[in-house]
């Protein structure tokens, strides 16, 4: 995803270390308007994410509607940090 205001009430920068959860496991709740608070139990938990050998952590921010299964989308520098490029769009065997 290209940065913006993620689900859980908090702006995203295409720097950060953060994914967007499929909604089939984020759920509905998002953020509560008044106070900016996530309500959503996912909001800031982190998840290590484990690709050919390599592991990095990163945080839940926001929810994927196209993810499915319980995939996510990561920011480009997350991306870059877990496949050591800025190519490509899916992964298959990643762990997290």
């Amino acid at each position: 995803f290209a940065g913006g205001l993620g689900s859980c009430g908090k702006p995203i920068a295409d720097s950060d270390m953060t994914v967007a959860l499929a909604s089939d496991l984020y759920g509905s709740s998002t953020y509560d308007i008044a106070t900016g608070n996530p309500t959503n139990r996912w909001c800031n938990q982190k998840v290590s994410i484990t690709y050919k050998g390599k592991t990095t952590t990163a945080t839940i921010m926001d929810k994927c509607a196209g993810c499915t299964n319980g995939g996510f989308d990561m920011t480009p520098s997350l991306w870059e940090a877990v496949t050591g490029t800025t190519v490509g769009d899916r992964l298959t065997g990643m762990t997290w």
